[in-house]
């Protein structure tokens, strides 16, 4: 057992990307099917039984890859946020866009105001979704910045 107080975590204590990205990917995965089951079965008048396509449930794997590729970005302390902002909405909307959309457009050949449409929706979902989380991470920093106690820069030492 190391009984040194290194703050510096050994290779063993530090998580891995890969696993990190992983179990990101496999929480999102989940969380995707369900709601693809459950917009399913809403769309299809019964709760009881549902089909959706085995496909559909494979492509959702490389688009949870890319959310979790988006939050990983958006979570760097070494981009900025410009990048970050840029970055975020291109993952997430190309991710859609390439996994989910794409493969389905190329069989059913709509036309380019259905695609103008499709693109304009997720964007406004998109648009919703992180609003939301911007307002919820506000508020936390300023729940954590109101709690830091009172330092005087000028009183005595």
């Amino acid at each position: 057992m190391n009984t040194s107080s290194s703050a510096v975590p050994t290779s063993a204590q530090r998580p891995s990307l890969l696993r990190d990205l992983w179990l990101g990917t496999c929480a999102r995965y989940t969380v995707l099917c369900l709601l693809l089951l459950l917009i399913s079965a809403l769309a299809a008048g019964s709760l009881t039984v549902t089909y959706v396509d085995t496909l559909r449930f494979l492509l959702l794997l490389p688009f949870a890859l890319c959310i979790t590729l988006a939050a990983r970005v958006r979570r760097a302390d070494t981009l900025s946020t410009v990048a970050k902002c840029i970055l975020h909405p291109i993952l997430v909307l190309g991710g859609f866009y390439l996994c989910c959309y794409l493969p389905f457009q190329l069989s059913t050949k709509p036309s380019g105001q259905q695609i103008l449409i499709i693109l304009c929706l997720a964007a406004l979902l998109y648009g919703i979704a992180m609003g939301i989380v911007a307002a919820i991470g506000g508020r936390r920093k300023r729940k954590t910045a109101d709690n830091t106690p009172y330092v005087s820069q000028f009183g005595k030492k």
